[in-house]
């Protein structure tokens, strides 16, 4: 058996655990206490009972082997995605696609066309490499020059009052990117921060920048830690009033002297202006011409079809939104499960979202999903809740769809550095959950006797106490897997 330690404490976990088989030779567990040991580092580590909530199960039973506060409504974090992925699943189906259309304001004349016409059709994965695709169909036509730029329609999507930075006043933040019916690769950049020993600065390194937007380094050499990095510099966005406008995102503050460099992104909150930037350059790049700008009209438009351009399947986009825990495509996934008479709004998809666990009979009575993506201080999920929905993803018919796609402990997405020892390695599958006094994970675990289980765990309330998750989370997945011994 593995030798737990446990910090500024001579008694060792593998010890309780031993103690525990004295007493209950075959684990017999009161389903709403904690075992011992798990009791024992809920002290160690000063966890309220009262903040915490674990569920776990065999994924064949119904019946909990630890249901501790499963019933408090919490706040999930990111543990939304996973209701968002299965109703997308279930209601919109595997091989949904989104559709770009694309036409041209007059007819082609030598190559040449006075603008094109981009109907957003909500594509979520509308990348760098996917719009540069777009192009090269659009330059086998025969398009060489743009003279007046593009003209957009970006009505499926409603904008809403909400905005880029109203959940922490950070909106260059890519977390913070909100939906739109048109937008080029998450309205982000990616860059570098390095140090210039040589020079004694800071330089900014980056592959390529769309058209129109810049960069301001401001950067000085400082003290203080690698890990302060974003505590220690500040990020700002200015746009200047030209035409076309110009985005300058400029980095001010210190660089900590001892770290040689830093990969960062960044948002840009003119999404309007971010995808003609990268269009533009894109285009330019493709050996084609363009002038003019970006305006925003409906386009009412059924002829002089240039191009339908279909997004990645569903089914394809699942890893990405569930391993790396993209809110964007999740906002996306949200409000394209809510179409009703055509139209897209909030209300329209929590409806659906219940009807949904409802049909799969998920008791979901009193939760609120705000909105896809789990960034939200409103939404409020039973953990019981969260187990059901586990269980339903579980025996579903595509349910290799959802738990291929969740992180591997110690491998990948949020997971790739966390639970990376010999014996936690590999065998969890589970989506993360983090926000400001929020930790959460669920999914399922795989215990050394080849038993499957289910397990819900969320944290909340932690900025009112002083306490630290970690390692009572490790704690209760090694006592988990480690179920050779035991009879669970």
């Amino acid at each position: 058996m593995r030798m737990i330690s446990i910090k500024n404490n001579s008694i060792s976990l593998n010890f309780l655990l031993l103690s525990s088989f004295v007493f209950y030779p075959s684990y017999l567990l009161k389903a709403k206490q904690l075992p011992e040991p798990l009791a024992f580092m809920r002290e160690q580590e000063n966890i309220p009972p009262e903040t915490l909530s674990i569920i776990i199960q065999k994924v064949d039973s119904s019946a909990p082997l630890i249901d501790f506060n499963s019933k408090k409504y919490r706040s999930p974090g990111s543990l939304t995605k996973l209701f968002t992925s299965f109703v997308a699943l279930d209601y919109l189906g595997p091989e949904t696609q989104w559709h770009t259309k694309i036409f041209a304001s007059d007819s082609i004349d030598d190559g040449t066309v006075d603008q094109l016409l981009i109907v957003g059709g909500g594509d979520p994965f509308l990348t760098t490499d996917k719009l540069l695709e777009l192009i090269h169909k659009l330059r086998k036509m025969g398009i060489h020059t743009i003279e007046n730029g593009l003209l957009i329609d970006q009505r499926v999507f409603p904008k809403g009052n909400i905005k880029s930075g109203d959940f922490d006043n950070d909106p260059l933040r890519p977390y913070n990117v909100m939906h739109a019916s048109l937008m080029a690769n998450f309205n982000t950049i990616d860059f570098v921060v390095k140090k210039n020993a040589k020079k004694n600065k800071i330089d900014i390194e980056y592959d390529f920048l769309p058209d129109g937007i810049y960069f301001d380094n401001k950067l000085k050499i400082g003290n203080g830690s690698c890990a302060d990095f974003r505590e220690q510099v500040n990020f700002n966005q200015l746009i200047q009033e030209s035409y076309p406008p110009r985005v300058i995102i400029e980095l001010s503050g210190e660089y900590p002297q001892q770290c040689n460099q830093y990969t960062h992104d960044i948002a840009v909150t003119e999404t309007n202006h971010f995808f003609f930037g990268l269009f533009s350059y894109l285009w330019k790049k493709s050996g084609g011409s363009i002038s003019g700008y970006i305006s925003e009209a409906n386009i009412d438009k059924s002829d002089d079809l240039l191009l339908n351009f279909k997004s990645i399947k569903l089914l394809d986009l699942l890893p990405h939104l569930l391993k790396d825990s993209n809110n964007f495509i999740a906002r996306q996934l949200f409000f394209s499960i809510g179409q009703s008479k055509s139209n897209y709004n909030l209300k329209q998809s929590r409806k659906v979202i219940k009807k949904t666990l409802k049909k799969n009979k998920i008791n979901s009575r009193r939760n609120f999903y705000d909105n896809g993506s789990g960034l939200s201080r409103s939404t409020k999920i039973r953990p019981d809740t969260l187990s059901s929905l586990l269980q339903v993803i579980y025996q579903h018919s595509m349910s290799d769809l959802i738990i291929s796609s969740l992180p591997i402990s110690g491998v990948d997405g949020t997971l790739s550095n966390r639970f990376n020892s010999t014996q936690l390695k590999g065998r969890m599958r589970l989506k993360t959950g983090t926000l400001d006094g929020v930790r959460s994970l669920a999914g399922f675990v795989q215990g050394m006797s080849g038993q499957e289980y289910i397990v819900v765990l969320i944290h909340n309330d932690l900025s009112e106490h002083s306490y630290k998750t970690k390692g009572f989370e490790n704690a209760l997945f090694e006592w988990l897997i480690d179920d050779l011994e035991r009879v669970l």
